[in-house]
């Protein structure tokens, strides 16, 4: 019976990514799939510790702690006990005593480093991925998105980007907007509404062409995994480009995708029919 040969080791991970262009003081957000990259030399661990190693303490690691809003959390969403749902990597970095969540009851971020909670603090005052959230200033402050045996689908600053473009978004149900519960550091539990900034984001590999034709994108593998870095800011900068020029190019076509299908209505209705 043959075993995979392990192929990624914490030195490995730094090694690729300083190699790369990453140095220590970086910024760096990671958006990943865990079972993607196989085997590797003392586990989720070893990948979070390379990753560390590359941004150092003057730098910061973030990545997605996401929760979602279906189901939204019960009986409330607490930072210390909410598993993150945005793959095995993040729930393992959630765990972590020196990580620092943002308080948001569907969409937080975790992350470490000197300067955490001065990207994280206050994400419960505005959107998920609206303009000022921990994502948009991570991206501002000049930080790499590396996409870790993920597509551009799991980009969430692509959204970033949409809010700066001043996409119109919808929620997925129809009726109120819904409403979370969130445990706030001084123990109280309040009700915090669930904005659509999040919505749909199966159509968003589209941004790989543009972001590739202007040379963005950094093409890289961290053991099997197939991996994408690129700048923040690049990626607000080209949605806020691609959407000037196509209004729908990040709507998805299901006929079942109600965020989709209302934007496209709302195009539809509000340019003069540009987009049909």
């Amino acid at each position: 019976m043959s075993v995979n040969p392990i192929k990624l080791s914490r030195q490995k991970v730094k090694d690729t990514l300083v190699r790369e262009g990453l140095k220590t003081g970086d910024i760096l957000l990671v958006h990943s799939s865990l079972r993607s990259v196989g085997p590797i030399s003392g586990g989720a661990d070893a990948l979070i510790d390379g990753l560390l190693d590359t941004v150092g303490s003057d730098g910061i690691l973030a990545m997605p702690a996401f929760n979602y809003t279906r189901p939204l959390p019960t009986p409330y969403f607490d930072t210390m006990a909410t598993p993150s749902r945005a793959g095995a990597l993040t729930e393992v970095y959630r765990k972590r005593s020196q990580s620092i969540r943002s308080l948001h009851p569907t969409h937080s971020v975790i992350a470490q480093g000197k300067r955490a909670v001065e990207f994280l603090s206050g994400h419960e005052k505005c959107l998920a991925f609206g303009v000022g959230s921990p994502l948009d200033r991570l991206a501002q402050a000049g930080g790499w998105v590396l996409l870790l045996g993920v597509t551009q689908t799991a980009n969430s600053c692509i959204h970033v980007g949409e809010s700066h473009a001043g996409v119109r978004k919808f929620h997925w149900q129809d009726g109120p907007s819904p409403v979370a519960k969130l445990l706030t550091p001084d123990g109280r539990i309040v009700e915090h509404p669930i904005d659509c900034s999040s919505s749909c984001s199966a159509a968003f590999n589209y941004l790989e062409y543009p972001l590739r034709r202007k040379g963005m994108l950094v093409d890289l593998n961290l053991g099997d995994a197939t991996c994408l870095l690129m700048r923040g800011k690049d990626v607000i900068a080209t949605v806020i480009e691609v959407v000037q020029e196509r209004a729908d190019a990040l709507l998805c076509r299901s006929e079942t995708c109600r965020p989709c299908l209302l934007a496209r209505k709302y195009i539809s209705e509000n340019l003069y029919g540009a987009v049909r």
